[in-house]
Formats: structure tokens, sequence, C-alpha cells
């Protein structure tokens, strides 16, 4: 049980333990939303690849996935 799932969070990274909620459960509610918002901005119907977590034949909805990141934040590829 928690009553603060951010807390939770930054105890699991603080102590290397897993979190309450599945990591991968979060990411998957969390990628519904995203992409529910990228449909809503380009005001059609996307077309997504669960597994490979990428857009079919989208480019103009794969440039949505990711903005540009200040440093010293930015994850190198």
């Amino acid at each position: 049980v928690s009553k603060e799932h951010h807390g939770n969070w930054l105890e699991a990274i603080r102590d290397n333990k897993d979190p309450i909620a599945p990591v991968e459960e979060a990411h998957r509610a969390c990628s519904a939303c995203l992409l529910h918002h990228i449909s809503m901005k380009l005001k059609r119907k996307i077309y997504w690849n669960p597994d490979k977590e990428e857009f079919k034949n989208d480019k103009e909805a794969s440039a949505m996935l990711a903005r540009p990141q200040r440093e010293p934040y930015s994850v190198k590829a």
C-alpha cells in the first residue's frame, strides 16, 4: 500500500528496490496518454506498434514522441 506513489518511486530509486506499482504497467499507462495526446494534436488516427514502440509509417507522429532536452538532463543515444 502506498499513499504517495511519487514518494515510493523516489524511495525505490534510493534503496535500489522495485516500486509498489509495476514499472511496465506505469510505462504502458503513460504511453496510452501520450498517444491519445498526439492523436488529438494531429486530429487524426494514428497507428502504434506496441512491441516496437513506434508509429507505423508516420514521421509526423514520430516527431512528437520526443522533444529537445536541456543540458545536463539530456539522454545520449
